[in-house]
């Protein structure tokens, strides 16, 4: 699960965690343990922030830990599939899942 009480309005991979411009936002943050000790490797965010979407409410790790999904239920796109207009807010609540 996401980072409920996080706020940043950054969008993408590795980006300013120390902002709290759109609250409830949230965020993901992966970790890597290397022996006992568990380690940040990156911090995500989605490519179109937006306030109380609940972007990491659900996370996902495939079996090759090479890719990510991570659901955003309250996001209000209306985009369809891949590289879709995802700046407007016209479907409240449709949300939308993120790969990396």
């Amino acid at each position: 699960m996401g980072a409920r009480n996080e706020d940043s309005n950054t969008t993408g991979v590795g980006v300013d965690e120390n902002n709290d411009l759109a609250l409830g936002s949230v965020a993901v943050y992966v970790f890597r343990r290397t022996g006992k000790v568990w380690i940040q490797q990156a911090y995500l965010k989605a490519s179109n922030t937006g306030a109380q979407d609940s972007f990491g409410h659900s996370v996902s790790l495939d079996g090759s830990s090479r890719t990510l999904a991570v659901g955003a239920p309250l996001e209000d796109s209306n985009a369809r599939g891949v590289g879709g207009d995802e700046s407007n807010n016209l479907a409240t609540n449709s949300g939308v899942v993120y790969l990396y």
